[in-house]
């Protein structure tokens, strides 16, 4: 499919009467989708069919809900030099991977509650680009998994940063500090990859109450998100409907409760991002 006859925007809504859907908008028209899963819609935005049996309608029924359900979620750790140093932390040398477990998403505008046993610890907010997994990979060469990447949206991989110190220095793994139920939103839709040119012009931007404090350029990433996909394809084969985080720049700082962080992807100069991502971080008083 050429990139001008793909869906500029596809999005999972409320339908009424029918339970949640996926909606695509293309030239101004919204299309309500055939009942799909995250994996189906994945390879069919690869393989040109995803408006196959769409039905024309006014528009979503609702607001963006979570775009989907995936499989595997992996991430990227220290993917910005610059973040890299500021935490303390060697560049490093080979790729850093850690998974994100599923009971850790959640949705665009979906609030985020430090449980009350963890109050006083660090929470950073972290804004990174997502990427959806549309084909099968499996010891992939770069160009293949380019290939293989069906939709972008934006996530914030939000951290308890003390937690994740202390582990660090026990020689402990990151489960903990990165999996908290509700700490992994994405979204707030799809945006299918051949539309985002050129990528690595693409600023992605952390802000806390509207104060910037996040600033990257996906050019600026040690691994780009095909060499990236190709090295983990090496030792976990990727499926369709998979997720990868890309990384986060240099900027981070504790959230306090009561703030909203959001991710924004903008190309240079323009005053709309092209996705945008909040989540406000509320404190779970419910240990009182």
């Amino acid at each position: 499919m050429r990139p001008e006859d793909l869906p500029d925007r596809i999005q999972r809504s409320a339908c009424p009467h029918q339970g949640r859907a996926w909606y695509a908008r293309r030239d101004g028209t919204w299309y309500r989708l055939r009942r799909l899963r995250l994996a189906e819609l994945a390879a069919a935005l690869l393989d040109g069919s995803v408006l196959d049996g769409a039905e024309a309608v006014p528009g979503p029924g609702g607001p963006p809900l979570r775009p989907g359900t995936p499989g595997q979620v992996l991430c990227l750790g220290r993917n910005f030099a610059a973040h890299a140093r500021e935490l303390g932390n060697p560049v490093p040398e080979e790729l850093l991977c850690f998974a994100r477990l599923p009971s850790s998403l959640a949705g665009p505008g979906e609030p985020f509650r430090l449980p009350a046993f963890l109050r006083g610890e660090r929470l950073d907010p972290e804004a990174e680009v997502v990427l959806l997994v549309g084909a099968p990979l499996r010891e992939a060469s770069p160009a293949v998994a380019a290939s293989a990447v069906a939709a972008v949206t934006l996530g914030n991989d939000l951290t308890l940063r003390s937690v994740q110190a202390r582990d660090k220095e026990r020689g402990r793994p990151w489960l903990r500090s990165k999996n908290l139920p509700g700490s992994g939103p994405f979204g707030p839709w799809w945006i299918p990859r051949p539309l985002l040119e050129p990528w690595d012009e693409l600023e992605l931007h952390g802000l806390v109450d509207g104060e910037a404090r996040q600033h990257g350029r996906l050019g600026d990433l040690l691994w780009p998100a095909r060499e990236a996909l190709a090295e983990i394809s090496r030792w976990i084969p990727l499926r369709p409907g998979d997720l990868l985080f890309l990384g986060t720049p240099a900027g981070v700082a504790p959230l306090r409760p009561g703030s909203v962080a959001r991710v924004e992807l903008r190309r240079p100069g323009e005053g709309e991002p092209l996705l945008a991502l909040e989540t406000p971080f509320e404190d779970d008083r419910s240990g009182l």
